[in-house]
């Protein structure tokens, strides 16, 4: 148990450095994390520099921190979306295939759900609101959206179009229950390309039927 006379006090970090002048070179670190106190009146430029130099290398941390976790990202993306894509050509009826394509995309831990659903006339108003002009929304819905698609929990949405407003074929949606997961920004360059795809097989599948 620590008491006050355990404390270390400054003379005593100031005898160690003293006795020790290689100690914060040796450890970088903390030479890093240590923050400089400016003295009243002039600050030297070693300590400019140093703090400058913090600062700089906190930021490009922060940068490849976040290149590290895009690449992941799209590292799960991709590999999810080609088994995806494998499923078109291995599976031959409608039910079956919106099955499996939840099950693939439901193990990415940020989507916790994914229909592929038949065009109903209930969705008229859902594609006329968010999917007229491209076929394609990210981000949040209304509730009354919501409720169409979705369980309560889900905060953020991804839908696609599969046809277009005048021909809609079927709705491709992922919901996520981080609000901020599924945004206009989010690249979905993998997604858009299995889309087409996709549309390409349920047509298909209507001519088999038909």
């Amino acid at each position: 148990m620590s008491n006050s006379n355990d404390k270390v006090t400054s003379e005593q970090v100031s005898e160690f450095l003293q006795q020790n002048p290689l100690f914060l070179a040796q450890n970088p670190a903390l030479l890093a994390q240590l923050e400089l106190q400016q003295a009243q009146g002039a600050t030297s430029l070693v300590h400019i520099q140093q703090r400058q130099l913090r600062e700089h290398n906190t930021m490009l941390k922060s940068k490849i921190d976040s290149l590290i976790k895009h690449a992941k990202e799209n590292e799960l993306i991709y590999g999810l979306f080609s088994e995806c894509h494998r499923q078109l050509w291995t599976n031959y009826d409608f039910k079956t295939l919106a099955i499996n394509l939840r099950n693939i995309i439901c193990t990415n831990p940020a989507i916790n759900e994914c229909h592929l659903l038949k065009y109903d006339k209930k969705f008229a108003q859902l594609i006329e609101h968010r999917l007229e002009h491209n076929g394609v929304y990210l981000g949040r819905v209304n509730q009354q959206e919501r409720d169409l698609l979705f369980s309560p929990a889900t905060q953020s949405t991804a839908l696609y179009l599969i046809g277009n407003s005048q021909h809609p074929i079927a709705i491709l949606a992922f919901g996520s229950d981080d609000a901020n997961h599924f945004e206009p920004a989010k690249d979905s360059l993998f997604v858009l390309e299995f889309v087409r795809s996709l549309q390409l097989r349920l047509l298909e599948l209507e001519l088999e039927q038909a």
